[in-house]
C-alpha cells in the first residue's frame, strides 16, 4: 500500500488501492513472498460488481477510473520491478516475465470471452485459457520470488512449476465455488457461470457425458442472462448428477499434489511448509 504514495491523484489512488486495501488479490504477491523466503533470499519488495465481499473497482468508482487504475497499477508494478535490489541479470528477467505475463493475461482473458460465443470447447482449450488468464501469474510469482533470491536454475524452474499448477488449480477450484458456495461465503454472486455460458471445465465435461431430456434441460438455461434462479439451480443440480463438479475437485487436488510434488527440490524449513500450506488453501477455501 505504501508503494501507491507516489500517485498523486486522489481518486486514481483511491481506486488503485481499491482491492488490496479490502483484501483482495494478496495471494501472489504473498506467494512471491514466500517462494523468496523458502529459497534464503529477502523478500522486501470479470462483470460481477462484487468480488470477494466488496464492490469492484468498476462499480465503485466507474469503468474509465477502473481502465486507468488498472493501466496505472501495471506501470507500478514495472517500476517497482526496477526499483528492486537484484543484479542486472536478475533485474532483465524479472522484468522480462512480468511483461510476458502482462501480454498472456489479456490472451487468457480474451479466450475466456471468446469461449462464451461458440457452442463447444475442449478440455485442453479450457486448461490453456485458465492457464494464460490464472495460471501465469502465479507462476510468475513463485518465479519471481526464487530469481531475487539467486535460486539455482533447477529450483527456479520447479518453483515456477509449482506455482502454474496451483494457478490451474485455484481456477478450477474457483469454478467449484460458484456451484457450491453461497453469495455470503463466496464473496460474489454464484451460479453466473452458468448464467453468462462460461465454458468451465465442469461444463466443457458435463456436455461430454450429458444425453437426452437432461442435455436439453441444460442447454437451455446455460447462457441465459435472464435465467430464474431456480432454473439455474436445476442446471447446478444436473452437473451435480453427471459428477461434472465431482471430476473438476479431483483434477484441481491432481494439480495441487503435482505443485507440492515440485517442491522437493527445497530444504526443509517453515516456508517450505508454509508454500504447502499454500497449495491445500488453493482448493480449500471457500471464498
Amino acid at each position: 500500500m505504501r508503494s501507491l504514495d507516489i500517485i498523486e491523484d486522489g481518486n486514481l489512488r483511491a481506486a488503485m488501492a481499491h482491492y488490496p486495501a479490502a483484501g483482495g488479490k494478496r495471494l501472489r504477491p504473498l506467494l512471491a513472498t514466500i517462494s523468496c523466503e523458502a529459497l534464503g533470499g529477502k523478500a522486501d519488495m470479470d462483470e460481477d460488481d462484487t468480488r470477494r465481499g466488496i464492490k469492484t473497482v468498476h462499480a465503485t468508482y466507474g469503468v474509465p477510473e477502473a481502465i486507468l487504475s488498472g493501466d496505472a497499477l501495471f506501470a507500478r508494478a514495472f517500476e517497482l520491478a526496477l526499483d528492486s535490489d537484484v543484479g542486472d541479470s536478475e533485474l532483465v528477467k524479472l522484468v522480462d516475465i512480468l511483461a510476458r505475463s502482462v501480454r498472456l493475461l489479456a490472451e487468457g482473458q480474451q479466450m475466456d470471452m471468446d469461449f462464451e460465443k461458440v457452442r463447444t470447447v475442449t478440455s485442453a482449450q479450457y486448461m490453456k485459457m485458465i492457464e494464460l488468464k490464472t495460471a501465469v501469474l502465479y507462476q510468475a510469482a513463485a518465479q519471481g520470488g526464487a530469481i531475487v533470491a539467486k535460486a539455482r536454475p533447477s529450483q527456479e524452474k520447479a518453483l515456477a512449476e509449482y506455482g502454474r499448477l496451483i494457478g490451474l488449480g485455484f481456477q478450477i477450484w474457483d469454478d467449484v465455488l460458484d456451484l457450491r458456495s453461497d453469495q455470503a461465503t463466496f464473496g460474489k454472486p454464484v451460479l453466473n457461470d452458468i448464467r453468462n455460458g462460461k465454458k468451465t471445465l465442469i461444463v466443457v465435461q458435463a456436455l461430454e457425458d450429458l444425453r437426452g431430456k437432461q442435455r436439453t434441460e441444460f442447454l437451455s438455461v446455460l447462457g441465459k442472462k435472464n435465467a430464474s434462479l431456480s432454473k439455474l439451480e436445476r442446471a447446478r443440480d444436473i452437473l451435480e448428477e453427471v459428477g461434472a463438479i465431482d471430476h473438476a475437485v479431483r483434477v484441481a487436488d491432481g494439480l495441487v499434489e503435482g505443485a507440492k510434488d515440485r517442491l522437493k527440490v527445497l530444504r526443509q524449513s517453515e516456508h517450505k511448509k508454509a508454500l504447502v500450506a499454500f497449495a491445500d488453501y488453493v482448493v480449500k477455501r471457500k471464498t
